[in-house]
């Protein structure tokens, strides 16, 4: 039995070169925009700023104050499917996997 802090998935939609990854909990699920590029994948994430009313319109108000520890999981689970060596750099604009 999955623990509350493995009970999460991150799947990612791919067209083209962007898409969409999804995180969702049982009680939640965020979506975010992504682009492919040459050496890397950049994510975009609402800033410290717009996070809260983001979560508040995807019905995920139970988010609104964890900004931080979702976008850890899901840089290490982007980065674990396309290089598990490549770097990751988190702003407050979004999360850019490196390959």
């Amino acid at each position: 039995m999955a623990t509350p802090l493995t009970n999460y998935t991150v799947e990612m939609e791919q067209t083209g070169l962007s898409g969409w990854i999804s995180y969702r909990e049982p009680l939640l699920s965020l979506r975010f925009a992504y682009e492919r590029m040459l050496t890397s994948v950049y994510i975009f994430v609402p800033g410290d700023g717009q996070w809260a009313a983001y979560c508040r319109s995807s019905g995920a108000r139970n988010a609104t104050t964890r900004r931080a520890e979702i976008i850890q999981r899901i840089a290490n689970e982007v980065r674990n499917r396309h290089s598990s060596t490549g770097g990751v750099q988190i702003s407050d604009f979004g999360i850019e996997v490196l390959f």
